[in-house]
């Protein structure tokens, strides 16, 4: 049982039309423009992921500096997230998006090239940078949808990061084991050249964004922590964050020492759990939230995060596992489009992208703290952060089921 291999060395994935997202109606509109920014933007960070702690450790890397070079990327998207996020509103969406996407470009070209451990972290913190645009691309579709759509519509990003992540990871090695590091690096780069190509050809500035009158970006941050609706929300994008990030962590050598998986069979299970994300974000959520709405998704959502997480590290085999995670994938995949949404609901026209990317930087936080925690306590007990995310999970449903005007 121990050497059960749930998936072989190679998998293989149709991404049928259900996997996309059903907003799309026209390749030639602005959100399909905009998914395909999103998805190559992400497909160049999954590129990177497999590869980066090996080649830091190439050069010279502790282990405590390869956990310091991970989190300077998210350190980067903390601190730009509102800060692009608040630029869009007042300089437009599209100039940030192209902007983020050539700082992207030049953070992969630096790492192709990156030989000392200094240039490595400058490349991680330009793609931190460049990573930020998320808030705006969450802007974009804020400006761009109604209300009653906008949860459906959100559930882009969510469907171009399980696409990301499916095939950002496996393109990631093999570009690694055939052409070596630089390609690892310039790949990425000229992805994100072409990506910029196409933003700048057919992606528009959005009319809606256009029209308002913004307040200052400290008085909508300050308006944003005060007010009891927006607070409470941010709150908890940061704990389902930082419960997520323990579990993503810690899983490889959880994984590895109670069942023998190696490599392959955990890129595998990651593979499909963003499979089953992308499909629900992309396909069923929109129907979901006109069927139940946002709030009772979002519990429901997290319900099942919590019970797979407090029941993953008991699951007695490889099969029940691979279930148990599939159970976090649907949980996961509800919760984040569903929190963005009502994020994005309570702030008014001119303050969207300052609130989202406020977000934004409560969940590059938890993705800062979360993996210290996770493994500190991996340490005391391999089942620690497993409990610690459930429980976590269950105090955010508590959270959210005290009543509160605007949510319901």
């Amino acid at each position: 049982m121990r050497n059960a291999r749930p998936y072989g060395g190679r998998f293989a994935f149709i991404v049928s039309h259900s996997v996309l997202p059903t907003t799309i109606h026209s390749m030639n509109s602005p959100l399909a423009i905009l998914f395909l920014t999103v998805l190559l933007d992400l497909i160049g960070f999954g590129i990177i992921l497999p590869v980066l702690p090996l080649y830091a450790r190439d050069l010279g890397a502790s282990q405590l500096e390869i956990g310091l070079i991970a989190a300077s990327f998210s350190v980067m998207t903390l601190l730009w997230s509102p800060i692009l996020g608040r630029w869009s509103d007042r300089l437009g969406r599209r100039p940030i998006l192209l902007t983020c996407i050539v700082i992207n470009a030049a953070g992969y070209a630096l790492f192709a090239n990156a030989r000392t451990l200094a240039i490595l972290i400058a490349s991680r913190m330009l793609n931190g940078i460049g990573a930020s645009n998320i808030s705006v691309a969450q802007a974009y579709i804020a400006d761009t949808t109604s209300g009653a759509d906008r949860a459906r519509s959100l559930g882009l990003i969510g469907a171009a990061f399980g696409l990301g992540f499916i095939i950002g990871p496996a393109l990631g090695g093999f570009l690694k084991a055939q052409f070596g590091i630089a390609a690892v690096g310039y790949v990425p780069c000229m992805l994100s050249l072409l990506n910029a190509l196409l933003a700048w050809i057919r992606l528009p500035e959005p009319q809606r964004h256009a029209l308002a009158q913004r307040p200052s970006f400290g008085t909508t941050v300050r308006a944003a922590l005060t007010h009891p609706q927006q607070s409470r929300l941010v709150l908890l994008s940061f704990a389902y964050w930082f419960a997520f990030v323990m579990m993503q962590i810690t899983f490889a050598l959880f994984a590895n020492e109670r069942f023998g998986w190696h490599e392959d069979a955990i890129g595998g299970v990651f593979a499909l759990t963003g499979l089953i994300g992308s499909a629900i974000q992309g396909g069923a959520i929109g129907k979901l939230v006109k069927t139940f709405g946002e709030k009772k998704l979002l519990s429901a959502g997290l319900g099942l995060f919590a019970v797979g997480m407090l029941a993953l590290p008991w699951m007695p085999s490889s099969a029940l596992v691979v279930v148990t995670l599939g159970e976090i994938a649907v949980g996961s995949a509800l919760v984040t489009p569903t929190l963005n949404a009502l994020i994005s609901l309570s702030a008014d026209g001119s303050s969207q992208g300052a609130i989202l990317g406020l977000s934004q930087s409560a969940a590059s936080l938890a993705r800062i703290v979360g993996p210290i925690v996770g493994m500190g306590l991996y340490g005391v007990r391999h089942e620690v952060p497993y409990v610690a995310a459930g429980l976590i999970g269950f105090a955010c449903l508590f959270v959210l089921a005290q009543p509160l005007h605007g949510m319901e």
